[in-house]
């Protein structure tokens, strides 16, 4: 199905909990699609060079593999992961108006962060505030409650960007690309330059067996 520019909707404020009318563009995929609500996609660079993909990264915090967590980040010259983008919204597409839940569905059970596959947002010094794999239980106090939304990079490219929104602010940082001090390419809320995407439809029979690299260093 081939989307219109704009559609007009109702949307349900997230934290407000009021509703208004808005004008919302529909995010499109790059075959020209209507994003679908809880759709599986490869988040792939724009970049036409040295563009990388998405994926989980174990970290160790100083060996102790009971305090260890997963980050999000961005490698380059691969593919990355498949994610799973969904909102709340019970519309059957994905608007840049929508809050998203983003997840790993391929990530399993493991001992860093159970069942967890959700992307959150934490505070950690030095990275700043860094997307990780977890839960608000996991974290505690360092998790940052909020949304993550996409928004338009190039509407006729069909580029995109990440942004998240902590709650009880008024404004959004985008997701970025921060290096810590292991030289990971961590994804990272940032007042800063955004990475850029554009959506490829996942299908299984592409899908790379990738292992989640096990590094040490800041949480």
């Amino acid at each position: 199905m081939k989307p219109t520019a704009f559609l007009s909707f109702l949307f349900f404020l997230p934290f407000a909990f009021t509703a208004t009318v808005v004008l919302a563009e529909v995010v499109i995929d790059s075959d020209g699609d209507i994003m679908r609500n809880g759709g599986t996609y490869y988040l792939s660079s724009a970049a036409p060079i040295g563009g990388g993909g998405i994926l989980p990264d174990t970290i160790i915090n100083q060996g102790d593999p009971k305090t260890c967590s997963i980050a999000v980040v961005s490698k380059l010259n691969t593919e990355g992961w498949e994610v799973t983008i969904s909102s709340p919204i019970r519309a059957g597409f994905i608007s840049t108006t929508f809050p998203l839940n983003i997840s790993f569905p391929r990530l399993g059970r493991n001992v860093c962060t159970g069942d967890s596959r959700d992307w959150v947002v934490k505070n950690s010094l030095p990275v700043g505030q860094p997307v990780m794999i977890g839960s608000a239980e996991e974290f505690g106090s360092a998790y940052v409650p909020g949304w993550f939304f996409i928004k338009t990079h190039d509407s006729e490219k069909h580029y995109y960007k990440l942004v998240f929104c902590e709650q009880g602010k008024d404004r959004c940082g985008n997701i970025g690309v921060k290096l810590d001090n292991a030289e990971r390419r961590r994804l990272v809320v940032t007042d800063k330059n955004p990475l850029v995407f554009k959506f490829d439809k996942f299908h299984q029979s592409f899908a790379s067996d990738l292992s989640m690299v096990v590094s040490t260093g800041n949480l």
